[in-house]
């Protein structure tokens, strides 16, 4: 797929990274990444916005959100939303991937306006080909990354797992309803 690059978004200058020697509890590490899609857009206020970048997807002004958990992408004109998450999702059509190197999956979102297919590949962390070509790109950590890159028939993901070996690559393709009906 084609590629739009733009700036690459780290955490705010002056933030330091978690003091390792910091006595509560240590956070659950995530086992599984979770794909919820819906036709109406999810409340992302329960959500820790890191960056969202205006995009066009299918023809159709989109918007690509990272988030403190994965990631949102939201095609509004053709009633597409995905929200992917570290943490269960609540919608009807979800999705789980494990977070392991090998794993293979396939979800499709299918409505009156659109068809899309996502086929998701655990690899190992140095098949993440970086940020430079993504079109959206925060960093959370050194090796920590969350990437969308939007191309010709819908966007690919990378999310980095340094503590799995992990870069969890998925590939969505999109079919609007006029286009499937040329």
């Amino acid at each position: 797929m084609p590629s739009h690059s733009s700036p690459t978004t780290e955490p705010p200058a002056g933030t330091e990274p978690p003091d390792r020697t910091d006595p509560s509890p240590p956070v659950e590490t995530p086992t599984e990444l979770y794909f919820g899609y819906s036709a109406d857009a999810p409340d992302l206020t329960t959500v820790d916005v890191k960056t969202v970048v205006p995009a066009t997807l299918a023809g159709e002004p989109a918007v690509l959100t990272v988030i403190g958990s994965s990631h949102y992408v939201g095609l509004p004109a053709l009633d597409f939303h995905e929200l992917c998450s570290c943490k269960p999702l609540p919608h009807e059509r979800t999705h789980e991937t494990p977070l392991s190197v090998g794993a293979k999956r396939e979800f499709r979102f299918e409505s009156g306006r659109l068809d899309a297919r996502t086929v998701v590949e655990g690899r190992p962390l140095d098949a993440f080909p970086g940020p430079d070509d993504a079109t959206v790109a925060y960093r959370f950590d050194p090796e920590a990354w969350t990437t969308i890159r939007v191309g010709d028939g819908g966007y690919e993901t990378y999310h980095t797992y340094p503590e799995y070996d992990l870069a969890l690559y998925t590939e969505t393709t999109m079919t609007p309803e006029r286009a499937a009906q040329k």
